[in-house]
């Protein structure tokens, strides 16, 4: 670290910031600068503690809020990076999180949650145009992009479509088994997307912090025939992730 930086940061200091604005503005400048790259580990609790000599409180709530804030993500078990680099989400074009990991050339990786048999009630029916005595298939899986969960889905699916599923077709791309192994012709898909934060459940799947940003996705896809095929609930993580959208004046 640049001593003339710190230097300056001790008289802000002087000049009423607390330590942990100090802290947060140090690593914004580093990152700003080029000096922190995207992917780059930052220093440990520990080490910031002794740089900045103050207590471990101190250095997790300025981590806390450069996380929050889009900065810094966390990869558990290993530490703390820079993130100014986020996957893209492109909502105006249907393509499967696996086609779109490769894209971005990061590795896909799926693991499933749970996958049972439920039956469903009066608004799924309704989602995924349902007769009265149909069932369907749920599914909660985490998808990794380089081992990094960013993306947690609940998905429900007509059992009367897919009468062989079972949950390894869910460890890889479910829109590849759709579309090579049952040779439907996926069409389209609606979606509607909210902010909103993580649960302690969430986070500890996702390797985040409680009260984290989400980026909640809910969409209905559908058939060539117009059936729809699949409702899912998308979770993810709001410091990982932005949507890019595309719009066309008519």
């Amino acid at each position: 670290m640049e001593a003339k930086k710190l230097d300056n940061q001790v008289e802000t200091h002087k000049n009423g910031l607390s330590m942990y604005q100090i802290i947060e503005q140090d690593i914004k400048y580093r990152i700003e600068e080029g000096i922190l790259r995207n992917g780059d580990m930052i220093e440990s609790e520990n080490v910031l503690k002794e740089m900045y000599n103050v207590s471990r409180m101190t250095v997790r709530q300025a981590l806390n809020n450069l996380v929050r804030d889009g900065y810094l993500y966390r990869h558990k078990g290993k530490g703390t990076f820079v993130n100014c680099d986020k996957l893209e989400k492109k909502i105006y074009g249907l393509v499967g999180f696996s086609e779109e990991m490769r894209r971005l050339n990061r590795v896909p990786s799926s693991k499933v949650l749970s996958f049972e048999l439920i039956t469903p009630d009066d608004k799924l029916k309704d989602k995924l145009a349902l007769t009265t005595n149909e069932q369907v298939y749920f599914i909660r899986r985490v998808r990794y992009g380089d081992n990094m969960p960013v993306l947690l889905e609940h998905m429900y699916i007509p059992s009367s479509l897919f009468k062989d599923l079972n949950e390894h077709v869910f460890e890889s791309s479910f829109y590849d088994y759709v579309e090579k192994k049952c040779n439907y012709r996926i069409s389209y898909c609606t979606q509607k997307l909210e902010a909103k934060i993580m649960d302690e459940e969430q986070a500890k799947i996702l390797e985040a912090q409680p009260g984290s940003a989400l980026l909640y996705c809910s969409s209905i896809t559908y058939l060539d025939n117009g059936r729809p095929f699949e409702y899912v609930r998308s979770f993810y993580r709001g410091d990982q992730y932005r949507f890019i959208h595309r719009a066309l004046r008519n």
